[in-house]
C-alpha cells in the first residue's frame, strides 16, 4: 500500500512504535496534522487486529467537520472503505481484523467514562478539561495522541511527564502539499499580528501583550488597487458615532475613516450621508443596538445592515489582513489605545470599552468581508 505523507506521519509513526506514552503534536496551522494521524491510525488499525482507538474532541460536530472528514477522505483514496463497516450511527468504523475506530465528543459521558481504549487521539486536546483529559487517560491502555495549535496561556499539556512525553513538532512547511495561497496567507500573519505568527505559522505559544492590534501600516492616501469597500457604522452620541470604509483586496485591507463625530442624530447622520455622497446601494454593516436609528436610515433609502457582533472573532478576521490605513489622527489614536483588559494583571480575551468607536466599525465591516467574500474561496481559515 502506497500512501502520500509528510514528515509529520513519518515522526509519529515512530512515535507509535518508541517508548514515549504521551505524543503530543504540537503545531501550526495546515502542518497536515490532522491528516497525518488519520493516515497513521488507518495504518495501525490494518496491521494491528481486535485495537480501539478513540478519537475525542471537545463537541461532536467540531470532530465531524474535521477529523472525521479527513478520516474518511483517506479511506476512500486507499480504495479500502466499506459502507458497510461504517456505523453512522454510533460513529465507528470496523475493519475485518476487528480492529475499531470510534469518534466521540467529551460530552458523551457513556463513551467518556465506560469504555477502554488501545489509543486515545485528543483532537484539539486544549479545548478538553483537564477532568476530561483525566478520565480518558485512566482508561488508555497504550499510547495517547495530542494534537493542537498552542493558542492558550496555560494548558494540562503543559503540565505531562516530561520523561514521558515526546513532542513533534510541526509547521506549514512541512507539509509539501499546501497551495500557494494558503502559505501565503499563513506568512502574511507575521505582518498583520506577531502573536497569531507565533501560534498558526511558527506553531509555538505565543508572547502575550496587551494591544489587540500591531503592525498597521498608516499611509497619506489609498492605493489605487483597493476598489471593493463595504461600510463599518458603530452609533454614538457622547462618544463619536463612527463610519469606516473597508476596501479588502486579497490578503490586505485598506481602511479609511469617513465620519468620526459626536452629538450626531439621527437628522444629522443622515444629512452627513447625503453630504458624503454614500451610495444608497453601498452595503453598510451596524451596530443592531440601534434598531431605530438602522430604521430610520433604511427609510432614508440607505441599505443598512444588523452587523456580527462576535468580539473575539471579528478581531481576528482583522488579524488575518495585513492592515493599510488612513493616517487619520482619530483612528491612529485608537490603535494605540485599543487594550485588552487585564484582571490581576493576567490580559483577558475582552477588549476595554473605550476608545473602540472605530475600531468597532471596523470590526463589523472585516467580519462582513471575511465571511461573505472570502469563506469558499481557498483563503486561511484558522
Amino acid at each position: 500500500m502506497k500512501i502520500k505523507a509528510t514528515t509529520v506521519f513519518e515522526s509519529n509513526y515512530e512515535a507509535l512504535h518508541g517508548a514515549k506514552r504521551f505524543i503530543v503534536n504540537q503545531g501550526g496551522s495546515r502542518s497536515s496534522k490532522t491528516y497525518s494521524l488519520c493516515q497513521l491510525f488507518i495504518l495501525h488499525c490494518l496491521q494491528e487486529p481486535k485495537q480501539r482507538v478513540s478519537v475525542v474532541r471537545k463537541t461532536l460536530p467540531a470532530l465531524r467537520n474535521t477529523v472525521m472528514v479527513d478520516f474518511f477522505e483517506v479511506m476512500q483514496d486507499l480504495g479500502i472503505y466499506s459502507q458497510q463497516a461504517h456505523n453512522k450511527t454510533n460513529n465507528t468504523y470496523t475493519f475485518p481484523n476487528g480492529s475499531q475506530v470510534a469518534f466521540f465528543s467529551t460530552d458523551d459521558e457513556q463513551k467518556l467514562r465506560g469504555r477502554k481504549h488501545s489509543i486515545v487521539w485528543a483532537n484539539e486536546a486544549n479545548e478538553l478539561l483537564h477532568e476530561e483529559f483525566m478520565q480518558l487517560n485512566m482508561r488508555c491502555e497504550g499510547k495517547f495522541f495530542v494534537d493542537y495549535n498552542p493558542s492558550d496561556a496555560t494548558s494540562w499539556i503543559y503540565d505531562l511527564p516530561s520523561d514521558d512525553v515526546e513532542v513533534i513538532k510541526s509547521t506549514y512547511k512541512d507539509n509539501p502539499f499546501l497551495p500557494e495561497s494558503i502559505i501565503r496567507q499563513i506568512e502574511n500573519l507575521k505582518h498583520t499580528d506577531e502573536a497569531l505568527y507565533q501560534i498558526y505559522a511558527l506553531g509555538e505559544r505565543a508572547r502575550s501583550r496587551a494591544n489587540i492590534y500591531a503592525n498597521w501600516q498608516f499611509i497619506k492616501q489609498k492605493p489605487e488597487r483597493f476598489r471593493e469597500y463595504v461600510y463599518g457604522l458603530d452609533f454614538g452620541y457622547n462618544h463619536p458615532t463612527a463610519l469606516v470604509r473597508v476596501y479588502w483586496d486579497e490578503d490586505e485591507i485598506f481602511i479609511e475613516p469617513v465620519i468620526y463625530q459626536s452629538y450626531l442624530t439621527t437628522s444629522d447622520l443622515i444629512d452627513k450621508f447625503k453630504e458624503l455622497g454614500i451610495s444608497e446601494n453601498a452595503e453598510i454593516q451596524a451596530d443592531y443596538a440601534r434598531p431605530e436609528i438602522i430604521a430610520e436610515l433604511r427609510n432614508a433609502g440607505y441599505n443598512v445592515n444588523n452587523a456580527s457582533k462576535e468580539v473575539k472573532q471579528g478581531i481576528n478576521y482583522v488579524k488575518m489582513f495585513k492592515v493599510l490605513a488612513k493616517d487619520d489622527e482619530n483612528l491612529v489614536k485608537e490603535y494605540n489605545n485599543y487594550m485588552w483588559k487585564k484582571v490581576k494583571d493576567m490580559i483577558t480575551d475582552e477588549p476595554i470599552k473605550l476608545h473602540d468607536d472605530a475600531m468597532d466599525a471596523i470590526r463589523y465591516a472585516v467580519h462582513f468581508i471575511r465571511s461573505e467574500y472570502y469563506s469558499d474561496s481557498g483563503y486561511l481559515t484558522l
